[in-house]
């Protein structure tokens, strides 16, 4: 409260703040941790992933425990906060950002943060920013490099606000991410933490870089945040910016003609992903309705995954409950010399049921294993 700017109203209004984190790895363990402990009220966690050992050389809010347990990393940041600051609400979702769910999830924020590892869920949340007017912080850090911008999408009707704690005029607006990356990266194209790997410090500078612009966005307003693109390169020990200004694209199809292709899209009910830094692949499972009951269908993939186990096919079936989420994992044991996933874990909770299939990265011998052992 004693900074120029904050003083009590800051406080205040960061106590009425309402951010959605996006992902909960490195960027998003930093940022949450820094928006509770600056006082932010209610931080709403999106992450579907599980803590793994390699998480801790840079995912500051967990321990060997929480990577022994395989915890889902929304669970175990949630707990670790509580004892942060226990007046503050957080909500925690083990679920995947998608078309069909985003907009839910930020139907009540006043502010989005993106953690995320992939451009496709980035465009995604960029079309929900721009549809609901509400500003959102990129960022993304990999090898020894990082890069940061606050985003006030211009929209059709300034009016329009959903939360009115962070408000600015179309003069104020900048580019959207669309502006900036008209087409997105192929897959292949840029570096990632699989093919590149992170220092954790890059990921922590620009974690705390990307809650001091949330923070400074509730407390004082966007008139205290410069419009520029931030880029950090600690293997040389640089730092630039670019201003943004005069950038945004008049002909841009998400923030200038109102076109939001990736909410749009359908979900795809076989869904998966490789998960980045890791030898890992997430599906998402579609289970009929007659197994929607939580409980019966943890019951049904128990019983399977022990016949699995007691038939020599899996190995070392540890049964485990987090919060709501439920999760089975065991060890593979059937798979061809040096081929195929070594582990597999399931998480069955309220937003849905997903496997993590470890040891693989390819995609088709990840849904082939779960056709496999899972039967969906």
């Amino acid at each position: 409260m004693r900074l120029p700017g904050f003083g009590p109203e800051g406080q205040r209004r960061l106590a009425r703040a309402r951010v959605l984190v996006a992902g909960c790895g490195a960027l998003g363990t930093v940022v949450s941790e820094s928006l509770v402990r600056a006082g932010v009220g209610t931080v709403t966690i999106v992450d579907r992933d599980c803590v793994e050992w390699s998480n801790l050389q840079r995912q500051t809010l967990f321990t060997e425990q929480d990577a022994r347990r395989g915890v889902p990393k929304a669970e175990a940041a949630k707990a670790r906060l509580a004892q942060v600051n226990a007046s503050a609400v957080v909500r925690a979702f083990v679920d995947d950002l998608r078309p069909s769910n985003v907009l839910s999830y930020a139907r009540d924020a006043d502010l989005i943060v993106d953690c995320l590892d992939n451009f496709e869920t980035r465009a995604l949340l960029n079309d929900c920013a721009v549809l609901r007017r509400i500003p959102l912080i990129y960022g993304g850090a990999v090898g020894f490099d990082g890069m940061v911008a606050a985003i006030l999408p211009h929209g059709a009707d300034p009016t329009v606000g959903f939360g009115g704690l962070v408000s600015w005029s179309d003069e104020r607006s900048t580019p959207c991410l669309r502006c900036l990356m008209p087409e997105l990266p192929a897959p292949a194209e840029i570096p990632t933490c699989d093919t590149a790997g992170v220092l954790g410090p890059v990921a922590g500078l620009v974690g705390s870089v990307e809650a001091a612009l949330a923070i400074r966005l509730v407390a004082e307003g966007p008139t205290a945040v410069p419009a520029v693109i931030s880029r950090f390169d600690l293997r040389g020990l640089r730092f630039s910016s670019a201003s943004l200004d005069g950038v945004r694209d008049p002909s841009c199809a998400c923030c200038a003609r109102r076109s939001f292709e990736e909410l749009s899209r359908g979900d795809d009910p076989r869904g998966c992903r490789t998960l980045c830094g890791r030898n890992a692949v997430e599906v998402r499972l579609v289970m009929p309705r007659a197994t929607d009951d939580l409980d019966r269908l943890a019951k049904s993939l128990a019983e399977r995954f022990d016949a699995l186990a007691s038939n020599g096919t899996l190995g070392d079936v540890e049964h485990s409950e987090h919060g709501a989420t439920r999760a089975i994992r065991a060890r593979v044991t059937d798979r061809a010399a040096g081929a195929g996933p070594t582990g597999i874990h399931v998480l069955i909770g309220p937003s849905g049921a997903f496997a993590i299939l470890e040891g693989t990265a390819d995609p088709e011998q990840a849904r082939a294993a779960v056709a496999r052992w899972i039967g969906v």
